[in-house]
């Protein structure tokens, strides 16, 4: 294992922290939420504007991330401004939350299972091939980070480095097909780029071409700015996961900031330049109704070759997303066990405080719990069913044959937005409490930024906690155990000290 010292070569770089970000914020989302939130959002304009405002409001949480990652240099993240901010009790909630159900289950496992999905369409392994993909991926990856810090940054920068350089080939291969001169016999062509013209604000293609009759969205579309946002938002998540490595990276002062801003800012120009490529190549129609919309972009000039590179690219995107989620949420554990003896087994040596291999194997092991329930569904949804129908409780005939990695998405997303929100809060908290306290970086035209950013927190936990209570899903039953277990857990586990900070 590497030490940590401070020699720069055992600290991580800008670009390696920028690549980190990029990595867990991309994800796969770029290639499954672009339909919903263009047929949720109405029209070709109004999505594209969906996604300018969600990179705006990346952009302002990562200004007041910044303050805080630069102010309170622990590995701690989140957990460590939290804590100071509220208390210790808020602080573990968090971090079991993190460990039990939103990282290991609506992050990591739910981009474990888009690798297995993609990986099976290469190379089916038989009935089970989708859960052998998503064990093998969560593995592999926690056995490279447990050989230290650089296998760990290396494999990071590789596939994050790979995504970004397919992304840029896929927002090229767009425009090219969108201004290809050859397609202009075709007459959807015109409709096609008269669409991606009005996205942009021009009004009319560079064919000169304009839509004499508006594109209709089918009635089966149902027009909700609500979801749009709550999907847009959901693509942007990660940028905030450079504060876990606050301590580690060189120079902290000037690239924690560089870092958080440069990753959101270079997502956001991608993700905008990726979906006018959609819209480019497809059309407004064709973008609403893919169901793998990389790949219906890359088959027009490529075929089924075309769908095999993009099924790859995809694949590495969840690797990169698992794999940064896995890096980061190590030393996260790791302060947490530091701070907690009932958790000390988390923690890692006080010379090497990255080497958290308690906390690395305890969230694949979490992971893996989550995905076992996901797997055998029906046995504890049938097991559910008996226990409430025993009770006097009436449920669905068709109970036991629901559920997914979806559904246990959709109970994570309110808690969350919780832990978000708060985050958020414990800006104005903590300026007021450690009022002497040296910051590096400060928010610039504060209360105002920090209150859009906390305002937007708070409209997400609403409308992903209705969104939750309106599926009914029966993951919520496991979800809230799981998390209502902090409570005694929290009782029995006394803190040895305060959350540490550079």
């Amino acid at each position: 294992m590497d030490s940590l010292s401070s020699s720069p070569k055992h600290r991580l770089s800008l670009w390696d922290a920028i690549c980190l970000i990029v990595g867990i914020i991309i994800g796969a989302s770029i290639y499954k939420t672009s339909p919903d939130i263009f047929r949720s959002a109405g029209d070709a304009q109004m999505g594209m504007l969906a996604w300018i405002v969600g990179g705006v409001v990346s952009l302002i949480g990562a200004l007041c991330y910044a303050e805080l990652a630069s102010c309170y240099r622990s590995s701690g993240g989140d957990y460590t401004f939290l804590t100071r901010a509220y208390g210790s009790r808020v602080g573990f909630f968090f971090a079991w939350a993190e460990l039990s159900v939103i990282r290991t289950g609506g992050s990591i496992a739910f981009m474990a299972y888009v690798f297995a999905e993609y990986a099976t369409v290469f190379h089916n392994l038989g009935e089970n091939s989708r859960l052998i993909y998503a064990v093998t991926g969560i593995l592999g990856l926690t056995f490279i980070n447990a050989f230290g810090m650089k296998p760990g940054r290396l494999v990071q920068n590789a596939l994050t480095t790979s995504n970004i350089i397919g992304l840029i080939g896929i927002a090229t291969i767009g425009f090219i097909w969108w201004l290809w001169p050859e397609k202009t016999t075709i007459p959807e062509t015109t409709r096609i780029a008269t669409e991606v013209s009005t996205a942009i604000g021009l009004g009319a293609s560079g064919n000169s071409v304009i839509l004499s009759t508006p594109l209709v969205l089918p009635p089966v579309y149902e027009t909700t700015l609500a979801l749009t946002m709550v999907l847009v938002f959901y693509a942007y998540g990660g940028w905030n996961e450079a504060a876990f490595i606050a301590s580690e990276v060189r120079q902290p002062r000037k690239n924690i900031t560089r870092a958080l801003l440069g990753g959101t800012l270079l997502v956001t120009t991608i993700y905008i330049a990726v979906n006018l490529a959609y819209l480019g190549a497809l059309g407004y129609r064709g973008v609403c109704e893919s169901k793998a919309i990389a790949a219906d972009m890359f088959a027009l000039p490529f075929g089924e070759m075309g769908r095999k590179a993009i099924s790859a690219l995809i694949m590495v995107s969840a690797l990169g997303s698992v794999h940064g989620l896995l890096f980061t949420g190590m030393r996260l554990y790791g302060t947490f066990g530091a701070d907690h003896k009932l958790f000390a087994f988390l923690a890692g040596p006080k010379d090497r405080p990255h080497g958290a291999l308690g906390a690395l194997f305890a969230q694949a092991a979490f992971s893996l719990l989550l995905i076992s329930i996901v797997e055998f569904t029906w046995v504890w949804r049938s097991l559910l069913k008996m226990v409430s129908t025993g009770c006097g409780f009436e449920v669905a005939e068709d109970f036991h044959s629901h559920g997914g990695i979806y559904d246990l998405v959709t109970c994570t997303a309110p808690v969350f937005w919780l832990f978000f929100f708060l985050t958020g809060c414990s800006l104005f908290v903590l300026r007021y409490k450690d009022a002497g306290r040296e910051r590096p970086f400060r928010v610039p035209l504060y209360p105002i930024i920090p209150f859009l950013f906390v305002a937007s927190c708070g409209f997400m936990l609403y409308r992903s906690t209705l969104y939750a209570f309106q599926q009914e899903p029966a993951e919520a039953v496991i979800v809230g155990l799981l998390i209502v277990m902090a409570l005694p857990l929290g009782y029995l586990s006394s803190r040895k000290k305060p959350s540490g900070d550079e």
